[in-house]
């Protein structure tokens, strides 16, 4: 757990970090992200009902808290920390952050709250890029190993991967899908592992690279290359069973069986590929949008905040 005792009091003024395009982002105004709990009131109309409000409380606290630490201490720490130090603590940000994403969805927060989230998780993945190829390349690396950012065929293809991808077409920011795809082919690549499902998702942003018939992960997510490959009548039914079968099927996935009432942490059930599947392919959510696990009011704010060409859509980006 991160200490957060009286946190607030020992922010600095903001320091600022370059994103991908160059433009600084300006780091957080922690307090008003603070503020962004959602109260016992709003709490009661929460997206998750599994969810419990005094874990949420905690994890709310823990996680902001962990993320602002990080950002605030590294750029005192950088001329003497040790470079495994460095990578370790921004991976943790970034895992950090994605959490709370996934928290604040699931508790009820606004959705546009996510889309402010959203340029930092892509700057910080990038960072984050930095130190580990940083540490890859020092003498700390003592076996010589280099380890993909994000390996796709371990527990981070969820944790770090698919939310990437899902968050960024789902908060409207799919031209962040080059970027995207950079930071997830970082050892990946030169190991020839990419993942079908993701592959099909970023295609129409980042276009001409490979789409194997294979998911890296297998269950549940093999299943949704069906729906791809499906004429547009048979989607919305095929989508329907996906969901369904989506709990159960993902068993060895590492978001399963988290609530009860001796939960730690629980961010949620929400099959966030199969919200991104619905907007990347511009299915008719119609006969599915109320069932378990979808995360409908984000594909409604796609639909409504990002209408998006792509050569799955209609041209007026309408489902």
């Amino acid at each position: 757990m991160h200490q957060s005792s009286n946190i607030a009091s020992s922010f600095s003024t903001p320091l600022s970090i370059e994103t991908g395009t160059g433009m600084p982002l300006h780091n957080p105004d922690w307090k008003e992200w603070m503020a962004r709990k959602v109260s016992a009131d709003d709490f009661a109309l929460r997206r998750e009902p599994q969810q419990r409000y005094a874990t949420y409380l905690a994890q709310f606290q823990d996680t902001v808290s962990g993320i602002a630490m990080v950002t605030v201490d590294l750029p005192k720490h950088l001329s003497r920390a040790s470079r495994g130090g460095l990578m370790t603590s921004t991976r943790r940000r970034l895992w950090d952050t994605l959490d709370l994403m996934s928290l604040q969805y699931s508790a009820g927060a606004p959705i546009g709250q996510l889309t402010g989230i959203w340029p930092y998780t892509l700057a910080w993945a990038e960072e984050y890029g930095a130190f580990d190829k940083a540490y890859d390349d020092s003498p700390e690396n003592t076996s010589g190993d280099r380890v993909p950012h994000a390996p796709l065929v371990t527990e981070s293809y969820w944790i770090v991967a698919l939310r990437m991808v899902c968050f960024g077409i789902l908060t409207g920011n799919a031209n962040d899908m080059p970027r995207v795809m950079a930071f997830l082919d970082y050892v990946n690549a030169e190991l020839g592992i990419h993942d079908g499902l993701l592959e099909r998702l970023v295609a129409p942003w980042a276009p001409g690279r490979p789409q194997p018939d294979t998911t890296t992960r297998n269950l549940p997510y093999r299943r949704l290359l069906k729906v791809f490959e499906a004429s547009p009548d048979r989607r919305p039914a095929l989508m329907a069973t996906y969901l369904q079968h989506w709990y159960e099927a993902s068993r060895r996935e590492p978001y399963v069986d988290q609530h009860g009432e001796g939960d730690i942490i629980f961010y949620g059930y929400w099959s966030w590929e199969a919200a991104a599947t619905t907007i990347v392919l511009g299915i008719d959510d119609a006969s599915y949008r109320d069932m378990a696990f979808y995360p409908k009011d984000l594909v409604d704010y796609a639909r409504r905040g990002a209408p998006m060409k792509t050569p799955h859509t209609h041209s007026d980006g309408a489902s």
